[in-house]
């Protein structure tokens, strides 16, 4: 038992330990598993430290993630709000800036044409994307409430010819335009 307390094991991350060759014949095997036992006990404590500091750390990114979050959120509240027409009005106040806003514009007419022809969106709501509308506006040119645009731009819905003729003077479209094939 003296001579496992005078054996000293530094510190390593990765605790492999082997039995020297010219000690192995002078201890007896006895004390060679009290060696591997304490090696194995070094290790597992190790185990667990770095467990708990692993749980640390990751209330720590927790914490935070949860306070980028709320700075974020203290800015947005404090800072002037740009309106999006101001945005715009910036980015298309050069020839370039137009160049750019047209192509993406009809990059993206092109998606809803596709999704209109997919038949993913109505003909409805493709022309009122197309006229930049949302459909609180549309309600209001056509006389109604928001909900029923809803409604009647679902793919499928049946449409009254009132309402057709109106949408087709709102868009200045033919009202076939509206209907379709």
């Amino acid at each position: 038992m003296a001579l496992v307390s005078k054996i000293q094991y530094p510190y390593k991350p990765i605790l492999i330990w082997k039995k020297p060759l010219h000690i192995t014949s002078q201890i007896s095997s006895d004390i060679l598993d009290e060696i591997c036992d304490t090696c194995e006990s070094v290790k597992d404590q190790e185990i667990i430290k770095l467990k708990a500091e692993n749980r640390k750390l990751k209330k720590l990114v927790e914490f935070l993630r949860s306070e980028i979050r709320s700075l974020e959120f203290k800015t947005a509240l404090s800072e002037k709000v740009v309106p999006l027409k101001n945005i715009v009005e910036e980015l298309t106040s050069t020839p370039e800036g137009k160049t750019a806003w047209q192509e993406a514009w009809d990059k993206r007419a092109e998606e809803w044409k596709k999704y209109m022809e997919l038949g993913k969106i109505s003909r409805i709501k493709y022309f009122r994307l197309l006229k930049g509308m949302d459909q609180k506006t549309l309600a209001k040119k056509l006389g109604t409430a928001q909900p029923n645009i809803s409604r009647i731009e679902k793919p499928g819905y049946n449409v009254p010819v009132n309402t057709l003729k109106k949408l087709a003077k709102i868009f200045d479209v033919k009202m076939e335009d509206l209907i379709g094939d």
